[in-house]
Order: C-alpha cells, then structure tokens, then sequence
C-alpha cells in the first residue's frame, strides 16, 4: 500500500461523506454490488461546488484517503480537481462496516500530510468521530451526503482526543464556494 508523503504530524483530520449516489434499491436490482454504486450527476455537480466552498477552509500540505467503493472515490476524485497536488490513496479501513480503530491504526501505520481529507461512509465517519472525541464507538454528528466535519487530531488518532473545529452540511459548503 502507498506511503503519503509529509513533513510533519498529521493535525487536521476532515471526514467528507462521498456525495449523492444511485438508489440503493433500484442499483441492487441490476445485479452489480453496492460497492459498484455511482454517484449521480447531481452528486458530481454539487460536489464539484462544495469542493470549492471546502477549498476555502483548509489548508494544505494535505492529502486524500478514501473508501474503495466507486462512490467516495468518485468524491476523492472531485476534491483532488481542487486540491491538485494531494495524493490520493485508497483504504479499506473507510468501509462503511470498518471498526474505527482500524483506521486510527491504518494512519499510525503511515507517514501523513498535516490534513488529511478522509472520504467515506455512514454509520463509519460518525462513529469515527464519536470514538475520537468523545472515546465512544457512537454517532455524535450528523453526517449528510456531501458533508465534512474538521477535527484537531494533533494530541493523537486515539479515542477521546479530537477537538471538533466545524462540521457543515454540502450547502454551507456550496455557499461558501
């Protein structure tokens, strides 16, 4: 798996939940697993300006981690147009079913940029965020499609010590774009 690069200790922690995809339903019926589900072209567009609006709010030198499911890769591909020299890497630890511990281990595991752009699924980032500010595996934020939560990592990924800087939904991000 691909070391990112960094020069310095990762502090800036941001969840982004992928973008508005296919009905989950009408998707199962052709047959293809749920990994396989797109985002629709209205996720594409108001991702594309969320993008910009998150842009505004952070600060690299940053990278892109990302589920491996087509939907929050497509998402990671549509930050990457506006973080441009973020390097993507893909991490199964972003599943939607993944223990939060395996992803706090995933990035001891690396070197890390000082913000880290996570992209992946619900019930997995809230509850990934529960464990790292609060110590408990249980939703403390709401995490629509679209959108991200900034949390202060720099005591370390370990259970209850994230300070939480801002959560916004797709729109705010839009607006600020």
């Amino acid at each position: 798996m691909p070391q990112m690069k960094t020069g310095h200790p990762l502090r800036h922690l941001v969840l982004v939940r992928h973008s508005q995809a296919g009905d989950a339903d009408e998707f199962a019926a052709t047959g293809q697993g749920d990994h396989l589900r797109p985002l629709t072209q209205e996720g594409i567009s108001r991702m594309r300006r969320a993008a910009r609006g998150l842009h505004r709010l952070v600060e690299g030198p940053l990278g892109i981690v990302t589920s491996p499911y087509s939907r929050a890769a497509q998402t990671a591909q549509i930050l990457h147009e506006v973080f441009p020299d973020a390097e993507i890497v893909s991490a199964p630890t972003l599943i939607p079913e993944a223990d939060p511990v395996q992803f706090a281990d995933w990035v001891h595991e690396r070197s890390c940029p000082p913000t880290l752009l996570a992209v992946g699924h619900e019930p997995h980032l809230s509850l990934l965020a529960g464990w790292l500010l609060a110590g408990e595996r249980r939703s403390l934020v709401r995490m629509k499609k679209g959108g991200v939560c900034c949390l202060d990592v720099s005591l370390g990924m370990q259970p209850g010590r994230a300070t939480l800087h801002w959560l916004l939904t797709q729109g705010q991000l839009r607006k600020l774009a």
